[in-house]
């Protein structure tokens, strides 16, 4: 955060930087740790870590499989502070970091075997960022998206307060519309892997003591920062029973190459002809 910037307007993003919180996704690290437990990442895979903060899970990921992963963030601060803790966690020759934008990936076209994002693409275009993930994954490669979901529909007051707390960009889906955007940009076997209501997750926060712990010390240095805090955990309190949360996936299908298919057909039957 910029000293000259005062601390009332500050954006979401600038909060979560200055933090250096890894966990600001839906149930904190608590359910990272439960992601991975059921994604089938093996050692060798190639991960992509979209919006990968300051790596924390990046760096659990290469510690517990072996994979080897790419982390990518739009915040350099992020980056910088997510490369000293690889260093720290002893991972850095299995986890890379650098400055990328989701809606422009900087890799060749069928690249990774995974791409993982935690509360990234709720702030952005959604067709945007999946056709890309779909580009850059190879063929039967798969993506996981935690994201947060609408249990019903907000009211038009409650999308205002929606994004005065958390950015203009805010835009949660229903669970089957996050279901509905990976078919439409060509994933297959897409299903939401789990999901929990809103309650579970603010009970995970609150058992989350690394994080409760890092927010305590961040405030002690930056009080003007707790109404901020205040503001944006009100809100998600009292109207918990609008959301829940959901870890979607999808797999990119094996391409076929059918204009190769119809000229052999074309040859079979004219030599048949002739």
């Amino acid at each position: 955060m910029r000293e000259t910037k005062k601390v009332e307007d500050i954006s979401y993003f600038e909060l979560l930087t200055w933090l250096g919180s890894g966990s600001s996704h839906p149930g904190g690290f608590p359910t990272t740790e439960q992601t991975l437990s059921i994604l089938d990442i093996k050692p060798g895979d190639s991960v992509l870590d979209a919006g990968c903060g300051i790596g924390l899970t990046a760096c659990y990921l290469a510690k517990t499989s072996g994979s080897r992963i790419i982390g990518i963030d739009t915040n350099p601060l992020m980056i910088k502070k997510a490369r000293i803790n690889a260093e720290k966690e002893g991972v850095s020759h299995l986890v890379e970091f650098k400055v990328a934008d989701v809606y422009a990936l900087p890799f060749k076209d069928d690249l990774f075997d995974w791409v993982i994002t935690e509360s990234v693409t709720i702030f952005l275009d959604k067709h945007k960022v999946f056709r890309e993930f779909y580009r850059i994954l190879k063929p039967q490669g798969q993506v996981a998206d935690l994201e947060l979901a609408l249990l019903k529909e907000l009211p038009v007051s409650l999308k205002t307060q929606l994004q005065e707390c958390f950015g203009p960009g805010t835009d949660p889906l229903s669970f089957e519309a996050w279901c509905e955007v990976l078919s439409q940009e060509g994933f297959q076997d897409v299903e939401v892997k789990y999901s929990e209501n809103l309650s579970f997750i603010i009970n995970q926060v609150k058992n989350d003591r690394l994080f409760l712990k890092e927010i305590q010390d961040k405030i002690r240095q930056q009080p003007g920062l707790l109404p901020i805090l205040y503001k944006n955990a009100g809100f998600v309190n009292m109207y918990q029973n609008y959301f829940g949360f959901g870890l979607f996936y999808g797999r990119k299908p094996v391409l076929i190459n059918t204009n190769f298919g119809f000229k052999s057909l074309i040859k079979k039957i004219y030599s048949k002809l002739s």
